[in-house]
């Protein structure tokens, strides 16, 4: 068996073979293109795979996603945005492997209870800060994914602070107020004139 892990970002692309301990052999990644995102994504993970068989695949992405449907809608991928047909992409390179979609804060929270910080952990919560706010949950051991594969994404809970407009529509997420980007406005418009995540 031969698996390919596959990370969909705001910022960033990410694909690698995963080894039997979990851990990605010689990961590879791209920033994520303002147009064009499939062609960069499809030329990834043919890179990744090389002349492997590819059976098993994980996506990971940055919400929402509908895992039904195999669907995602990254609101920080503008031509995503109203749902790219993630898995049937994926499938047309590698039309024999498993296909697996699950949101980044929940492979996180996986990660993490398998090999991470939450080792030897029942129950964690797991928040990803980046270009958004992802979570994931693990409960009894388990992750939890929800009926659409959006349990535990706390980036668009609103908060007492929120009073931007979020990408997504609704007004106070979190997330306009404490992702990567949120917090650089937040630090330019109180005088930070340094170098920041986002610069970088």
């Amino acid at each position: 068996m031969t698996a390919l892990a596959f990370d969909v970002g705001g910022t960033k692309l990410a694909a690698a073979i995963v080894g039997g301990d979990g851990l990605p052999i010689d990961p590879l990644s791209v920033p994520t293109p303002p147009a064009g995102v499939w062609d960069a994504a499809a030329a990834l993970l043919r890179r990744a795979a090389g002349d492997r068989k590819i059976t098993t695949i994980g996506i990971a992405s940055a919400g929402p996603i509908d895992t039904t449907a195999g669907t995602a809608s990254p609101i920080n991928i503008t031509e995503w945005a109203t749902g790219f047909a993630l898995v049937d992409a994926v499938r047309t390179l590698f039309p024999d492997a498993r296909i697996r979609l699950i949101g980044d804060g929940a492979a996180a929270a996986f990660g993490e209870q398998r090999h991470g910080a939450g080792r030897g952990v029942a129950n964690l919560l797991s928040v990803v800060v980046s270009t958004g706010i992802g979570g994931g949950l693990v409960l009894d051991g388990r992750v939890v994914t929800g009926r659409s594969g959006n349990a535990g994404h706390v980036g668009h809970m609103t908060s007492a602070y929120g009073v931007d407009q979020c990408a997504c529509g609704a007004t106070g997420c979190i997330e306009t107020v404490a992702s990567g980007p949120a917090a650089v406005r937040w630090a330019r418009g109180h005088g930070w004139s340094g170098v920041d995540a986002v610069a970088l």
